[in-house]
């Protein structure tokens, strides 16, 4: 039995049994890649595999290999939150340390069980640990009787870069995944996932957000002219000998939170949990409107740091409409930010200078129900909260 007969075996067995598994699954094109050095990967909606390199595994190393990648697409590791400037070896090590935390396999999976980690952390806190750890030269470490790096590192093995060598950005395949997890709960389906894998699987469906791209979709003036100098980007004229410099972003931003009675406690926790982000992003200040069918404070309330505890008054019916004319009156702000459901009239925004609106819906269900409108509107664009 050939390679790709044997793959899909194993798949119409998860059809029976793993129907989670069976629909990710099927969420990607099965490609041969006789090139690469390792048996499977993901990225850009593939799910590559070498014939050569597993022919003569058994099959039930075979289904290992196989289900580890379908969970590495369940937690979205090859699709969201890619670091910027990300090195490729780290986020395969960090990607494997995750997943070994919550599936135990027989399979040496690259850097697991390389530095005394602690469990239970996030992709990002796993890539920032092991990525600080590469970053540390040997000799500093050499009075403490450490080593950082053990003897037999693979450092110019190549074959970890292969692994996430695919993996890119791509918001929709996250909510298309993010679907068929919430689909397995709401039905139980969850076939043979085990009770921790599965709370891992549900929390990566958080908020999955990039919010400096968020950000950096409002106009120029979002560049600040504070210059941070950086050891860890080249000068332009000098390279490394001298110390680059980045500039943290910032914008004047108007945000407006739909608190009427369609908005569920759930979702006004997700919009303040998404503000409290942009603070992480180099924001400074935020001026945050709440409002249903009316404004609920004549003015903004500023954010100067992320709030642990917010306060929502209103909760009655819905209209954009006084959100839109504060806005317009307004010119100061770079842009406004509307958390909502969609579920008003269409607003009018009476003003002939440029502006510039997202509106960032509740759910798919939302944004589908809304997006016809919200393009007719000139520079009104939309996202949602998978």
């Amino acid at each position: 039995m050939d390679a790709k007969e044997r793959i899909k075996k194993i798949t119409k067995y998860w059809f029976l049994t793993d129907p989670l598994l069976f629909a990710v699954y099927c969420t990607h094109e099965l490609t041969q890649n006789d090139k690469m050095q390792i048996p499977f990967r993901t990225g850009k909606r593939c799910l590559e595999y070498n014939p050569i390199i597993f022919k003569d595994y058994p099959d039930n190393l075979l289904y290992e290999y196989l289900k580890i990648e379908i969970i590495r697409i369940l937690l979205k590791h090859p699709y969201q939150r890619l670091p910027t400037f990300p090195n490729r070896k780290v986020m395969t090590y960090a990607s494997n340390i995750t997943i070994a935390d919550s599936y135990k396999t027989e399979l040496e999976l690259p850097g697991v069980g390389l530095w005394p980690l602690p469990e239970g952390l996030c992709f990002e806190e796993y890539y920032n640990k092991v990525f600080a750890i590469l970053s540390t030269p040997p000799d500093e470490n050499a009075n403490s009787g450490e080593s950082i790096i053990p003897p037999d590192f693979p450092m110019e093995s190549g074959t970890e870069e292969q692994l996430s060598a695919l993996w890119e950005e791509d918001e929709e395949i996250c909510c298309e995944v993010n679907s068929l997890i919430g689909i397995a709960e709401s039905s139980n389906t969850w076939g043979n996932i085990s009770g921790n894998l599965r709370e891992i699987i549900k929390a990566s469906q958080v908020i999955a957000m990039d919010y400096r791209k968020i950000l950096s979709s409002f106009k120029t003036s979002i560049i600040s002219s504070k210059r941070i100098l950086t050891r860890m980007r080249p000068n332009r004229r000098f390279g490394f000998s001298f110390m680059g410099s980045r500039y943290d972003l910032t914008t004047n931003l108007l945000i407006a939170v739909d608190v009427s009675g369609s908005i569920s406690y759930t979702s006004l926790r997700h919009f303040f949990s998404i503000i409290n982000s942009f603070f992480k992003n180099g924001i400074e200040t935020l001026d945050v409107l709440q409002f249903d069918y009316e404004l609920k404070t004549r003015e903004p309330i500023p954010f100067k740091k992320a709030k642990q505890e917010v306060k929502v008054i209103g909760r009655g019916g819905t209209s954009f409409q006084p959100v839109a004319d504060y806005y317009c009156k307004h010119p100061e702000y770079d842009g406004l930010i509307c958390f909502t459901d969609g579920i008003a009239p269409v607003p009018v925004f009476k003003t002939k200078r440029i502006i510039d609106v997202l509106w960032i819906l509740t759910s798919k269900d939302s944004y589908n129900k809304s997006i016809n409108w919200i393009k007719k509107l000139a520079r009104n664009r939309a996202t949602y909260i998978p």
